[in-house]
């Protein structure tokens, strides 16, 4: 009788266990979807320092292209916003380590990036074009930047494409848009990779810079952690219903003054 009642004692213990086993591992598996909508409140990783997409306003609050998508998401689920200022360095740290529920920061859709978190479909496109002085003759395009000094924000498209197509430029990385650029205008650097609606304005606010050409286009899209089907499926359905209604278009050409150059992909 005393080896059964130890038997059943150890099958008791086991059956807590494993309750508790799979009890942890249902809320580990909860969808970022439900947390959100049970918190009420979606934590969003968001580029202040690339404007027009990111940036603060003269109240000092968030403003921008990226800041409309995200007030948008949380006016669908009915939930409020609580902005996490990210860079192009720690987006995907933050994204891994849930201190944000998905990142809206002109995230290029990379297949690099793709190997360590998930990305919507995307809502904005624009040409990477390479801003220049129009006095260096023999810089026509990224084929003329052996020896030549590229600012660049860290981390960025922009960093990864011309990383690859001028490696023997001396390349310069900058932990912002903004700062980046101000070394370009101080003339630290021949050259800036950017996208090309940022580019036309620098060059119609100064004769002295022109476009040295096309570098890459770029995708961005809203990046999520992997393995979280419900909350990609449920962004994926809200990027098709405002994406079919105009929306994004809308909000591109209202922050950048311009038509998006490449349509969005549909499929």
């Amino acid at each position: 009788m005393r080896r059964h009642g130890r038997s059943w004692g150890w099958i008791a213990v086991l059956g807590i266990v494993l309750a508790l086993a799979w009890t942890a591992s249902a809320s580990a598996a909860e969808s970022t979807l439900d947390q959100v909508l049970k918190r009420g409140k979606l934590l969003v990783g968001i580029g202040l320092g690339a404007p027009p997409f990111g940036m603060y306003d003269a109240d000092k609050k968030p403003t921008g292209y990226d800041v409309d998508l995200a007030k948008l998401i949380a006016e669908e689920l009915k939930v409020e916003i609580e902005w996490v200022d990210t860079t192009s360095v720690n987006r995907i740290p933050y994204l891994l380590t849930n201190k944000v529920d998905l990142v809206i920061a002109t995230f290029g859709n990379t297949p690099e990036r793709a190997k360590q978190v998930a990305f919507t479909k995307p809502y904005s496109s624009w040409n990477l074009v390479l801003l220049g002085w129009k006095k260096d003759r023999n810089i026509k395009s990224y084929k003329d930047l052996k020896g030549k000094t590229v600012a660049v924000t860290r981390g960025t498209t922009q960093d990864i494409a011309i990383t690859k197509l001028a490696p023997e430029a001396k390349i310069v990385r900058y932990e912002d848009d903004p700062v980046a650029m101000l070394a370009f205008e101080q003339k630290k650097a021949d050259v800036m990779p950017t996208a090309e609606v940022l580019a036309l304005k620098k060059v119609k606010e100064n004769k002295d810079m022109e476009i040295k050409g096309l570098v890459s286009r770029s995708w961005a899209a809203i990046g999520v952690r992997r393995g979280d089907p419900d909350w990609l499926q449920w962004l994926n359905t809200f990027m098709d219903w405002h994406g079919g209604q105009g929306k994004f278009a809308e909000l591109f050409e209202k922050w950048n003054g311009v038509q998006m150059p490449v349509a969005l992909p549909r499929w």
